[in-house]
């Protein structure tokens, strides 16, 4: 099934965007898709009225564009909503978890992870804090299994180590670059890259030589997308009460000894400098004459996405509206 339409978005009005990449949505054709998955996700793993389901409907509230919409613009139309509520239910394990303190939230992932595999389609415990969670994972892995594809089977196996390892430190981090690596693993990086090859169509692993190219891009990718989201959102997590803060301006305020804005203003650089180096290694494998058809897309993809998702960032009420006019709904 092909993708879903998208269109160019003009982001020349929007003067938070400052990314390079230019930025397509296919939301007018998949809104409906989206929303219902959005609907059937948000209602199962989160209680009425709670503050969790309060952030889900309050992240997807951006007037500039819907987040998936944004984002998805070359997955087969069929998959999309599989997308969409992986990626909801990752959002609302993080808005769960981060509250708990590390050792406890490290129980909780493990417990969910029980969800994965039939062996534990029959143990009743479901936490303290995961269990409209667990019994939605449970659900959809009944679902996607019954499908009898290898590929899928590669993904779930995939998700089940993301779930292992996204809050498995506790460490604080001095330098930038020993940060990164943590912030692609928290942001369920490897699972993400997966999902969006699958919901595509592409071979979840290539060739040996366009792997490795498909892997080097995606990492910078991964780098761009997860600072990018540190930039917008650590004006919200400043003022949040955790005991394992994790955002790059922080850590490059230790690393350099600088202050907040200069902080920000030196991310802001490493992310544009990242875009560079996506945009000469993008150019680098279109132009090689070995280069697949295959490849070629999901570069294209992966730059969609980010786009995308930066856009989403700098436009989203979640992290842009000035915290003295929020409603506590829309600060949860």
């Amino acid at each position: 099934m092909a993708p879903f339409t998208s269109l160019p978005v003009d982001t020349t009005s929007v003067s938070s965007y400052f990314s390079s990449f230019p930025v397509r949505t296919c939301e007018p054709e998949a809104l409906p898709t989206i929303q219902q998955a959005l609907e059937s996700t948000i209602s199962t793993c989160t209680a009425a009225g709670s503050r969790e389901r309060k952030k889900a409907n309050y992240r997807h509230s951006n007037p500039a564009g819907n987040l998936f919409g944004l984002c998805l613009t070359m997955c087969e139309a069929d998959r999309v909503a599989y997308v969409s509520q992986f990626t909801e239910f990752l959002c609302i394990v993080d808005d769960v978890l981060e509250d708990l303190p590390f050792g406890e939230a490290s129980i909780e992932h493990a417990i969910l992870r029980q969800a994965l595999y039939q062996g534990y389609d029959h143990d009743d415990y479901e936490g303290r804090v995961v269990g409209k969670m667990k019994s939605f994972l449970r659900e959809i892995r009944r679902e996607l299994v019954s499908q009898n594809d290898a590929e899928t089977l590669l993904l779930l196996q995939t998700l089940d180590t993301s779930l292992h390892n996204r809050d498995s430190s506790d460490d604080e981090f001095q330098t930038l670059e020993d940060y990164i690596p943590y912030r692609k693993t928290n942001f369920d990086y490897e699972f993400v890259c997966q999902l969006l090859r699958w919901a595509m169509k592409i071979p979840l692993h290539m060739g040996p030589e366009e792997e490795k190219l498909a892997r080097k891009y995606e990492h910078i990718i991964g780098v761009i997308v997860g600072l990018t989201n540190d930039f917008f959102s650590w004006e919200m997590e400043r003022s949040e009460t955790s005991d394992r803060v994790r955002n790059a301006v922080p850590v490059l305020m230790v690393e350099h000894s600088v202050h907040e804005n200069q902080a920000k203003l030196m991310l802001k650089k490493v992310i544009l400098n990242e875009e560079s180096r996506a945009s000469e290694l993008r150019h680098k494998i279109e132009s090689a004459s070995g280069s697949s058809e295959q490849l070629k897309r999901w570069i294209s993809a992966m730059e969609l996405f980010a786009a995308g998702y930066s856009f989403w960032c700098a436009t989203c009420p979640r992290y842009n509206r000035p915290q003295q006019e929020e409603s506590f709904a829309e600060r949860c």
